[in-house]
Parts: structure tokens; sequence; C-alpha cells
């Protein structure tokens, strides 16, 4: 009796570990092997402490090594500043030389507004040297150019008309080709600096522009009206006039109280208008550009990974690589591709690179270049022992994090069920009335709310939530397509269910979510997988996999390399944590064949610990 009542606390334990942060057998993925993020109750502050150190020294590595770049797009900002500012300092000198005598007041004026327009893109373009990027780069190295064309034309015939020193009010104009010469030398001597060839536009991004935008044209408009004669408009604007007035002129109110008396005034009044519209083009493309990306480009490259995954994927884990957080790299010919997310400067590759056996390397390795191009350091979380060489040529260390399960279901149905771990469990439920049904897509609104409201329950629970990147969430529309199993008893309330997925593996199946309520008996979940499997081996699958066993098997041989013996510590240390030992236990139950997973890293320790923190990221969000 005693053996009993252990047995179906062992049996609740393990359902409620298996469910404990990843659905599927409740494996908390690589990066809980990597850095103790489950909870915040489980978190020590020291263990804060040392992530934000960690993050501190990072970004000072990163500041140092990119300084360049920084130093060239602060440069070249500065410059845009300076020829949107320019003008409004500057008048036509009251003494004509060459260029007024020959060239009409109008053409003067038209020298200043395309100066203001070059300024205003170089602002834009400081945003995209920040990342990088080569195109950005060639159109700031012509712009700077043609700004210094325009100012040396101009040299010698300007004045600072509110300077009373006559002396400085024509010497300081000379001047002004000083920033755009700065700016020319700065990137023509980091060219090779600047090799992003394109990146996938965010509306973070959207937002850093148009606010610069925003800021640029209220700076030129407030310090425009500030250093207006009083002869232009007929008095004198102080800086909360001059505020009000640029605020009406680029919203298209309009400053219908305002009459130009002078020409320069009426050219103010067009530039800022000029500018406002400069502006609002900036803030409408940069806005439109990530909307584009994700209404026509991102599906298109959708169809093409799933296309790449028919042909070449290998894995359960590869239908992840189709879920919306992902981005993709391909190669030239299109028949390769790696699926990744950017984190803390990480690109986390989700398992091995997919694509012809000859192709392997070669995209690993410009996969490695585009990552380094645009800052990134890269990781690949679960990567199978078969491409360890692989990575290891290009560079990369590797450093195991656990093991994958796969059930042999015919061994399953033939012995493993008629142990007294599953046996006793089948013949208790089917006596009482418990059963297993199986609904195929597409499946009824009436069905998906009653494994939503089982959903709700458990993730109600201590400790549950929804996790991502190599891991599937609750989605009402996906679950309808999906082959759905639900446990109910004798009275028909549905109590857990888990909805079957496909796995690129040939023969092989596995499930994503795994849920059940807080009041489904103690040993049910034995008995639904007993009858899944049942189920499986029927229609023809071969194989279940059971997916990762978090730190499983990790520096258990003297002959690991140290990192995996650091990560052994973990494993017998974070346990009363995790209960990673529970999981592997329960899984254990199925007589599952172990195949090693790992984690390829870059940048040694330093490396190893910002990928762990990244992957921690990248799965909470």
């Amino acid at each position: 009796m005693n053996d009993k009542a252990n047995q179906e606390t062992s049996d609740k334990n393990a359902s409620n570990e298996n469910f404990h942060g990843d659905e599927k057998f409740g494996d908390d993925e690589a990066q809980a092997s990597l850095v103790s993020e489950e909870d915040v109750s489980a978190k020590s502050p020291s263990d804060e402490e040392i992530s934000q150190s960690f993050d501190l020294k990072q970004q000072q590595k990163i500041s140092h090594r990119n300084w360049p770049v920084f130093a060239v797009a602060t440069i070249t900002l500065l410059s845009g500043l300076a020829g949107i500012w320019e003008p409004l300092l500057m008048r036509l000198s009251s003494h004509p030389r060459l260029f007024n005598t020959l060239v009409p007041y109008e053409l003067y004026h038209l020298s200043n507004s395309l100066t203001i327009a070059f300024g205003y893109l170089l602002i834009f373009l400081s945003i995209n040297l920040y990342q990088r990027k080569k195109t950005a780069w060639w159109i700031a190295l012509t712009l700077s150019g043609l700004s210094l064309a325009l100012q040396l034309a101009r040299l010698g015939s300007e004045r600072i008309h509110w300077l009373e020193n006559q002396e400085w009010a024509r010497e300081l104009p000379t001047y002004s080709v000083v920033p755009s010469i700065i700016a020319l030398l700065a990137l023509m001597l980091t060219r090779k600096q600047f090799s992003v060839k394109s990146a996938k536009e965010t509306f973070l991004q959207a937002a850093k522009i148009s606010i610069s935008a925003l800021l640029a044209v209220i700076s030129y408009g407030c310090l425009g009206f500030f250093l207006l004669e009083k002869r232009d408009f007929g008095v004198n604007f102080e800086l909360d006039q001059a505020f009000i007035h640029t605020l009406r002129e680029i919203t298209l109110v309009g400053n219908s109280d305002l009459v130009a008396s002078s020409k320069f005034g009426h050219w103010f009044i067009e530039s800022l208008r000029l500018s406002g519209i400069l502006a609002s083009t900036a803030i409408v493309i940069s806005a439109f550009r990530p909307i584009r990306y994700q209404l026509l480009t991102q599906p298109l490259e959708h169809e093409l990974a799933a296309s790449i995954l028919d042909q070449y994927g290998r894995s359960a884990l590869d239908l992840f690589k189709l879920l919306p957080d992902k981005s993709y790299f391909f190669n030239n010919d299109k028949d390769g591709l790696i699926a990744y997310k950017t984190c803390l400067g990480v690109a986390i590759v989700l398992g091995d690179a997919t694509a012809p056996e000859t192709k392997l390397s070669n995209l690993i390795s410009d996969f490695k270049s585009f990552a380094h191009d645009n800052g990134w350091q890269v990781a690949f979380l679960q990567a199978t022992p078969a491409y360890i060489d692989l990575y290891r040529q290009n560079g990369f260390r590797a450093v195991k994090v656990g093991e994958d399960g796969v059930v042999n279901i015919e061994k399953f149905v033939t012995t493993t069920i008629n142990k007294k771990t599953f046996k006793s469990s089948v013949k208790k439920f089917d006596k009482e009335g418990f059963a297993l049904h199986r609904y195929s897509p597409p499946l009824s609104t009436q069905l998906i709310d009653e494994v939503q409201e089982i959903s709700d329950h458990w993730l109600a629970l201590p400790g549950r939530r929804e996790r991502g990147f190599s891991l599937g969430q609750f989605n009402r529309e996906e679950l309808k397509h999906n082959d759905l199993y639900v446990l109910r008893d004798k009275a028909g309330q549905a109590l857990a269910f888990v909805n079957q997925i496909r796995s690129y593996s040939p023969g092989e199946v596995t499930i994503d979510m795994m849920r059940h309520k807080e009041n489904a008996p103690n040993s049910s979940m034995d008995f639904l997988f007993a009858k899944l499997l049942l189920a499986l081996h029927a229609e023809g699958f071969k194989y279940f996999s059971l997916g990762l066993a978090a730190l499983a098997g990790v520096g258990d041989d003297p002959h690991d390399p140290l990192e995996e013996k650091a990560l052994h510590q973990v494993y017998e240390h974070l346990n009363r944590f995790f209960s990673y030992k529970g999981l592997r236990s329960y899984k254990e139950k199925f007589d599952p064949d172990w195949e090693a997973r790992y984690l390829i890293y870059e940048g040694g320790p330093p490396g190893l610990v910002k990928a762990g923190l990244a992957i921690a990221k990248a799965t909470e969000e």
C-alpha cells in the first residue's frame, strides 16, 4: 500500500515537473542550463548583480571595438546639423564678391535649400551608419561631397549678420567647410567598417528616425526664427514664439499673421516648409518599411523557409524555425537557411543549419560573417553531434547542454507499456472510464474553448508561463490546424490535452503543448501518454521525440571539457529549483534513446556566458 502511495506521489510530482517551464515534457531548454532565470523568486540578488556587471563589461568591450563606427556616425550627425543651421547664421555679404555678382539671389537661396536638404539626409543616414550599413556609407560620402562643393562655391561671399565684429563676421563663414571636410575624411578612412548590406527594419529604428526628424526640424525652425532680424518680419522673435511658429508651420496650420518683408524672410519660411516635408517623408518611409517587411517580405521568406525545411529538415525542432519570432538567413542558391533571433547582441540560431550536406559549411561561414558585419556574436542552440566538426572548423566551440530523448514506439507498445509504471495506470484509468480522444483538423470553436480553459488553468499554476523561441504558445488559430488529443473522464470533462506536431525526421512525430488542469488525478499523464503512443503506433509512426532533457548527462564523464564539468555543478546545485533530475527521471520511464545536444558558441568563456544570458532573454520574450 505504501509503495502504491509513493508511486502516485512520484507520478504527480513528475507530472508537475513535466509542466514546469516547457510544456513539452517540462524541459526548461538549454537556457536554464546556463543561467538561473526561471522565476524571480528563484534568483538571488547576487545572480542579478553578476548579470548586470557582465552586461556592462560587454557593452564597454563592444563600444571599444566599434568606436570608429560610433565616431563616424556621430561626425556625420554633427555635419548634418551644421548643414541645416549654417544657412540660418549667414547671409550674403554687403560687399558683393564673385559669387553674388555672377549668381542670381534666388540661386543662392536654392544652394542654401540644397545644403539644408543634404543636412537632414545626413542626420537620417547617421542612424544607419551606427548599424554599419554599406549603402548608407556611400550615400553619406556622396552627400558630404556635394555639401562641401556648395559651401566652397559660396566661400567668401557670406557674413554672419548678428556679429558686431565685422572682421569676425566675414572670416568665420570660411570655416563652414570644416564639418564637411572632417566628415568626408572620417568616412573615407573607415570604409572597411561599413560592410552590412541589408538588415531587417524594425519599428524601434523607425521611432528613432522619426524622433530625430522631428527634433531636427523643430531645432531648425526655433533657431531660424530666433536669429531673424526685425526687418525680415517686422518683429524680433523670442524662443517661445519661435517654437510656436515652428510647430504651426510644420503642421501645415500656417502663420497667416506673418508676412515676410525681405527675401531672406520669404526664403526662410519656404525652407521651413521644405524641412517639414523632408521630415514627414522620412517618418512615413521609416514607418512603412517595417510594415512592408511584415506584410510582403516576411511571408515570402517564411514560404521559402518552409520549402527548404520540407526538403532538408532533419529534426523535431525544425518546425519551431517557422515561428514568427525568427529571422532567416538564406544562402545564394536559396536552398539553405539559418533561423535565428537576436538578443543582447547575440544571433541565436535554433538547431543546426538546414541545407544540403555539401553546402552546410559555407552556409555556416557566410552566416558568421553576416552576423559579425552586424556586430553580433553567434550561438547555435541544441545543435546535434552530426555537425560538431563543421562548427569547429568555422571557429566555434561546443558545450553539451543536455540530451534529446527519442522513444522507439514499437518497443514501447510491446515492452515498456507492460512495465508497472504504465500498466497499472492504464488498467486503473480504463476501469474508471477515462479515455483519450483524438480530434483531426479543422477543430471546432467549442473544442478550442475547452482546451483553452485547460491552458488557462495550467498557466495560473505557480511557475507556469508561456515561452517562446524553441517552444510553441497557445494560439487558437494555429491550434485549429493540429491533431489534438484530449483526456476526458467518465463524465466527459476535459482534463488535459496535447497537440501533435510534425517532426522533419523520417518516421518521427512529437507534440508541442502538454497542459492539464490542477485537478487531474495522479498518474493521469502516464495514462495519456500510453494511449497516445498506442494511437501513434496504429498510425504507422516509428519514433516519438520527448524533447530536450536540459543538462542531462553533462559533465558526467571525467574526460568532459571544463565547461561541461562546470555545467554539471550547475545541474547539481540548481536541481532544487528546477528539478532537472526529476525531469530526466520522468522521461526515463519511456525507455528512450538519448542523443547529446550542444550549445555552439564563440568568444571563449565570456562568449558562453553572454550566449546563455541572450538565450534566457530570447525564450522569455
